[in-house]
């Protein structure tokens, strides 16, 4: 027994359809090797003159990120002396008031000065340690 369906008859043809995608993902701070490789294909050289300007920028930014680090350690000493040169200041004016004969108003000035240098002491301090915990406790 001989069957014959729609697909058989001359009046409706096999049709076939065939649909292909293919999708690369690539990240990075470069092209992909094949990319650079069909830009020299069009361009010649242009593969190493984007491997150049890469080379380039990142110097640039590693350039300006040890400038940020530089600056931000002489910002931290330069504040650390200022700060103690204050103090000693402080420390010293509250003695020559006790020395004018000023007592109580050179051992406040005195007492004050000694308790922000033990309160910004511990204060560092513990900022020290929440951010060593917070490091090593993932």
């Amino acid at each position: 027994m001989e069957r014959t369906g729609p697909a058989e008859d001359e009046s409706h043809p096999i049709v076939h359809h065939e649909l292909s995608s293919v999708q690369y993902s690539y990240s990075g701070p470069l092209p992909h090797p094949e990319i650079l490789e069909r830009y020299n294909k069009i361009v010649p050289g242009s593969a190493e003159r984007i491997l150049a300007q890469f080379e380039s920028q990142s110097l640039h930014r590693q350039r300006i990120e040890l400038r940020v680090v530089n600056a931000d350690a002489f910002a931290q000493i330069f504040g650390l002396i200022c700060g103690f040169i204050l103090g000693l200041i402080a420390l010293g004016g509250g003695l020559f008031i006790v020395y004018v004969g000023k007592s109580i108003a050179g051992l406040s000035a005195f007492f004050l000065t000694l308790a922000s240098f033990v309160g910004v002491y511990i204060y560092g301090k513990r900022s020290q340690n929440a951010e060593l915990k917070s490091k090593r406790t993932p």
